[in-house]
């Protein structure tokens, strides 16, 4: 039989197969991030309230021998004072989620809960104002309007308010949390509008002197928000695999942006160097390729500014072979100047 193009069913057939041959040589895959065990996953779990988006993208990425020291780093940056043994801020966090978890339960740990999440962030309240549900016949009270902040007035559902008055530098008066019980379970609901961000761990009688002074609820200017956010070293890292022929290859791009680097001066210019490596492991995690590369340069302060405020990256890219097997990318960026070294890996199965 005949197509009405001049071609046979079978010709037609050994095209598609072709087709699809052709199409598999320049095919690609996304290697996928290693997924983390349950013991990191209850890190990012316990510090969900004060970790940065920054630092959980860095913990997601790295490679799981590396989150240990990602961890201790983690709490240096918030330890108020460095020169005592122990770390303060780590020390009243943990201690909160615990009191959070135990008071606060109902049918969930309480950090779960809104007054848990409270607690841990702004520590106890000043003081504390409960009311009962009043008595109000139940087909009135979808029509009761009692203020809940007054006191005395009868209120639909269980109300609890929170009174904190050891924050003035950040709120106008003593700040007042609402929480409310509508369904009568014991879990009560922020009904006040506060926005909470994970700079948000409260600890007035504090004057550190790093990433914590940044941790402040209220009204935290933009520019130092940033400022604590592009104190942590970072950088984008991507890996596609293609087959090309009867071989597999990846190429493997790097992106560090100026804003996360640091600089040191020289006269009127500020050099950053850079050491990039890219390693190919197989399942074992023996090393079967290694590519490594020096990057550095110096900038007027003009340029700088420029490469900053313009969101400018330091572009590199590898196209490396790759076993037939199941196999892991590492790949490390060492800030020089800053002497911190981070790791980022994938994982590509066959």
């Amino acid at each position: 039989m005949k197509l009405n193009w001049g071609l046979s069913w079978f010709s037609v057939a050994i095209l598609l197969v072709w087709m699809v041959l052709a199409f598999s040589c320049v095919s690609s895959q996304q290697p996928q991030k290693v997924e983390l065990d349950p013991v990191s996953e209850q890190f990012l779990d316990n510090v969900s309230f004060i970790i940065l988006p920054v630092e959980e993208k860095i913990f997601r990425e790295m490679p799981p021998e590396d989150r240990g020291e990602f961890i201790r780093d983690f709490w240096a940056r918030r330890d108020p004072d460095p020169s005592t043994p122990g770390n303060e801020y780590r020390q009243t966090y943990y201690t909160r989620l615990a009191i959070a978890d135990r008071a606060f339960k109902v049918g969930k740990p309480g950090r779960k809960t809104d007054r848990g999440r409270i607690y841990i962030l702004f520590g106890p309240p000043t003081n504390v104002i409960t009311k009962s549900m009043g008595d109000v016949p139940y087909e009135q009270r979808g029509f009761v309007k009692a203020n809940p902040l007054e006191s005395g007035t009868i209120t639909e559902r269980a109300t609890e308010i929170w009174i904190y008055d050891n924050y003035p530098e950040y709120f106008a008066g003593p700040l007042r949390l609402v929480f409310v019980d509508y369904y009568g379970t014991g879990d009560y609901r922020l009904e006040t509008k506060l926005e909470i961000t994970p700079f948000s761990m409260v600890a007035p009688e504090w004057d550190p002197p790093n990433l914590a002074k940044y941790q402040w609820v209220g009204e935290i200017a933009q520019d130092e928000k940033t400022a604590a956010d592009l104190s942590i070293f970072d950088y984008n890292a991507t890996a596609v695999t293609s087959l090309l022929g009867e071989g597999l290859v990846a190429q493997v791009k790097v992106d560090i942006p100026f804003a996360r680097l640091d600089f040191r001066q020289e006269g009127e210019n500020y050099t950053y160097d850079l050491l990039l490596s890219v390693e190919i492991r197989d399942g074992q995690k023996n090393i079967i390729t290694h590519q490594a590369e020096e990057i550095g340069n110096s900038l007027s302060l003009e340029l700088l500014k420029s490469n900053i405020s313009n969101q400018v990256n330091i572009h590199r890219e590898w196209t490396l072979d790759l076993p037939p097997q199941s196999f892991y990318i590492y790949i490390s960026v060492t800030d020089k100047v800053r002497g911190k070294r981070l790791r980022k890996l994938l994982k590509v199965t066959s």
